[in-house]
């Protein structure tokens, strides 16, 4: 799941933002938090919105966002040095998650440089490039950000796949013990994303080892990696938000994931196209109520607005779902019409491949056979090789047929794949109906309107908090499930290639999922998330102290067991060496993340809530009764935390803080 842009996003909206902000003047800078917002003027196209997240994004924005009382010191800095001057530049610090944006003119200049990786920063360069101010200062061993020092970018890291040699798979390749996207994330300057990406264009399984692949494989690959980078130069195209399948209880779509383009990993999923890469990642990401421009709006008048767009997306989604229905239904017959010559045309390029041929030797037989006048060779329209897939004509429909299966097969697929979409439009139909009841209950006349009372906010849930999670010490994703149910949607939906899996040798523990963005995870998260597993597990309600857990890679994860065995619903066979952390101390800390003029609930092992919140407090297993436990912590934080976010507070419903806590009771450490 994305959460920050990738250095592969700057890349493709750079042309968007070069295009809006070059030659524009600054009318203001607004900050939100971490978010900042400049208003910009350009004399030949009026106004517009530059937002920087440093850490996590930067696009342009539609959202209108009320103007803050009294802005913040690093804020009021910004305004001084940057307010009425004209934009010179926007440019990439290479293929690095680095923008920087040069203010002024020829005799003196500024720079903004928005670092988007790891915790990310936010700094202002004075005309000798030296840091004038920075979001945060910090001494590293390749750099140090501080007050006056000449900025320095950060090392390069991996490969430039722009300049890389033809060929340079097998050098990327070379003595790797690791898995396919492992290495080449960690050998390209890429995401794992866009790694399992190429993998997906090459027909390739990205958990497959380096060291069992063969010559085939490899040429597979590097044209997989030729694909990915000529879809890079060709720009964005048809940006979209993919969409999560929905719950039969779910009256909202999860957004997973925001693209420049169409990826063949998501390729099985429903997705909103938008007309730029900024209003994809726009949309993606939304506004909090606390930012929102028009704040006379009341809770009700906010949660009909909500409720009615949900309407709206409902919609579209069932009008797309009847008509994959109806498509794959006629694909179907179509095969079993034409059934021996779409058989003749799966054997031919199986055949071919049998025997060793190249995709590119296979594509020029099928040229050579039309200009012969071959009837099995022009019913082929086109062959995807990283898909495995040959599109054929038959009547007058093209049909995508996977080049693994039978013709039989093929149609069968076609046909359960046209009654799900049936079903998927069945339950979207009842739920619907159940957001028009919501939406024709709201009565807003039964409002009462006090305007010494602040409104409800309604804050936007991001897509992991359905699961346990917690963010590590070094700021990585870390996922658990609440039930067998959610541990088998965690393994088999949001398990990456990249990423790492943990279990607890305890009774009831959860999948634990760390997410991993590029480098692998230090020990200290993999403690951590062993921590968060034992303590989550039946071992809290027993009273234990302490409890072991493994760690694997996702290839050694596996739903298949072994011949002649059983394995039920939900669970997993492990194969390969677990590699064990003993005696993790069964604790846990609640702390609140301050976000977008909300107040988060985040639980988890000690050390990360401390490292990723200001106000927390530790609990272990105890008799107080959860209900009770949740009003002594909501005590606790109403005496920590400042007066001016108090109502923060009173805001988060007690389900909230139910939901982050261990099963059975507990008591406060130190309260």
């Amino acid at each position: 799941m994305k959460e920050t842009m990738s250095n592969i996003d700057i890349r493709m909206i750079l042309p968007e933002l070069k295009l809006a902000t070059e030659g524009a003047f600054i009318k203001n800078v607004y900050q939100y938090g971490d978010v900042f917002v400049l208003k910009l003027y350009q004399p030949a196209g009026g106004t517009s919105q530059l937002l920087i997240q440093p850490g996590r994004r930067i696009h342009l924005t539609e959202f209108r966002r009320a103007a803050p009382r009294i802005p913040p010191k690093f804020c009021t800095v910004l305004r001084k040095y940057l307010r009425d001057r004209r934009i010179v530049s926007v440019e990439q610090h290479d293929l690095d998650r680095i923008l920087v944006i040069e203010v002024g003119g020829e005799e003196s200049s500024y720079k903004l440089v928005a670092e988007l990786f790891g915790n990310g920063n936010l700094l202002l360069l004075d005309p000798e490039d030296s840091i004038f101010i920075a979001m945060k200062y910090r001494k590293m061993r390749d750099r140090d950000v501080v007050p006056k020092a000449t900025y320095l970018f950060p090392p390069p890291r991996g490969e430039d796949i722009f300049g890389r040699p033809e060929g340079s798979v097998e050098a990327i390749l070379s003595d790797s013990n690791a898995n396919v996207v492992r290495t080449l994330a960690s050998r390209l300057n890429l995401d794992s994303l866009s790694c399992e990406e190429i993998c997906a264009l090459s027909g390739v399984e990205p958990t497959m080892k380096v060291t069992e692949i063969e010559d085939q494989t490899r040429r597979d690959l590097e044209m997989g990696l030729d694909l990915f980078i000529e879809k890079l130069r060709t720009g964005v195209n048809a940006p979209l938000v993919v969409l999560e399948d929905a719950e039969e209880d779910e009256e909202e779509r999860t957004q997973i994931a925001f693209l420049p383009f169409q990826f063949e990993v998501y390729s099985g999923n429903d997705s909103d196209i938008f007309e730029t890469f900024s209003q994809a990642i726009d949309d993606f990401f939304g506004v909090s109520v606390a930012e929102e421009e028009d704040e006379k709006l009341d809770a009700v008048t906010k949660e009909t607005q909500r409720l009615q767009r949900i309407v709206d997306k409902q919609q579209e989604s069932i009008s797309r779902l009847e008509e994959k229905t109806e498509k794959l239904k006629t694909e179907g017959e179509l095969i079993y019409v034409h059934f021996q010559i779409v058989q003749d045309v799966l054997d031919t390029i199986r055949d071919a491949r049998a025997r060793g041929l190249p995709w590119t030797r296979i594509l020029e037989t099928v040229e050579d056979g039309k200009e012969k006048g071959n009837q099995t060779a022009l019913l082929i329209q086109r062959i995807v090789p990283s898909q495995g897939q040959v599109i054929v004509r038959l009547g007058d429909m093209d049909v995508n047929l996977d080049i693994r299966l039978s013709a039989q097969d093929n149609a069968s697929l076609a046909y359960e794949n046209s009654k799900k979409a049936k079903r998927k439009a069945e339950g979207a139909r009842k739920q619907i109906e159940k957001t028009r009841i919501k939406l024709q209950s709201i009565v807003i006349d039964e409002v009462e309107t006090d305007d010494e009372r602040r409104p409800m906010k309604i804050r936007k849930r991001r897509w992991y908090e359905k699961f346990r999670w917690f963010i590590s010490s070094e700021g990585l994703l870390v996922l658990g499930g609440r039930d067998a149910k959610s541990n088998e949607r965690l393994a088999k939906r949001h398990l990456g290639a990249n990423d790492v899996f943990l279990h607890a040798s305890l009774h009831g523990a959860p999948y634990v999922v760390v997410k991993v963005q590029d480098n692998p995870p230090s020990n200290q998260t993999l403690e951590e998330a062993a921590q968060f597993a034992v303590t989550f597990s039946r071992a809290w309600q027993d009273g234990v102290s302490s409890g072991d857990a493994y760690w694997v890679t996702p290839e050694q994860v596996s739903f298949t067991p072994p011949t002649g065995e059983f394995l039920p619903a939900g669970s997993v066979m492990i194969y390969g060496t677990k590699n064990y952390i003993r005696r993790v101390p069964i604790e846990v800390s609640v702390g609140l993340i301050i976000d977008e003029g909300n107040a988060i609930p985040m639980s988890g092992p000690p050390s990360a809530v401390s490292a990723q919140t200001e106000f927390h407090v530790g609990i272990r297993p105890g008799d107080t009764k959860k209900g009770q436990l949740v009003k002594e912590i909501v005590s606790h934080f109403r005496r920590l935390v400042p007066d001016d976010a108090r109502h923060l507070i009173a805001e988060i419903p007690q389900e909230d803080f139910m939901r982050v806590l261990p099963s059975g009771g507990g008591k406060l450490i130190n309260p």
